[in-house]
């Protein structure tokens, strides 16, 4: 009897917490097409760029209302990073669907910390972020 009530408990324990890990993402909306980000770059940005090391770079959150609703975009965003290696004047450039993934891009990427590059920085430096399938990721 012991055993079968333990069996009851570990099951009904796996149950709940089964019941408490994220949800898989169910899509609801096509992905939009990617913009070419080398056309984007505008002549003479991000010069030395080849030097830049990353050493902090986390990942953007989905946004939980886009995830619910099963929505996927992308957000091409454009940054200077300081001599400190900080990053700078973040903004989007160009995103879709509009306004969906901004805030999350933009809040994300303020995060991101570099090597010193030293000098005056780096200045208009463009970053596709991808938001699909419920997940997040930095390039394509």
């Amino acid at each position: 009897m012991i055993g079968r009530t333990a069996s009851l408990i570990v099951m009904a324990a796996i149950m709940a917490i089964g019941g408490c890990a994220k949800k898989s993402f169910k899509l609801n909306h096509d992905y939009p097409a990617p913009p070419s980000v080398k056309r984007l770059t505008e002549p003479g940005a991000c010069q030395g760029g080849g030097a830049l090391a990353a050493l902090d770079l986390p990942l953007p959150k989905y946004p939980g209302a886009s995830r619910r609703a099963g929505r996927q975009g992308w957000v091409v965003v454009q940054l200077d990073v300081l001599p400190s290696g900080a990053t700078h004047n973040v903004q989007v450039k160009q995103d879709a669907p509009e306004g969906m993934f901004d805030r999350s891009a933009i809040k994300g990427v303020q995060q991101w910390r570099f090597q010193p590059v030293g000098g005056e920085g780096l200045h208009n430096c463009l970053v596709f972020i991808s938001y699909r399938l419920g997940q997040v990721r930095i390039g394509r």
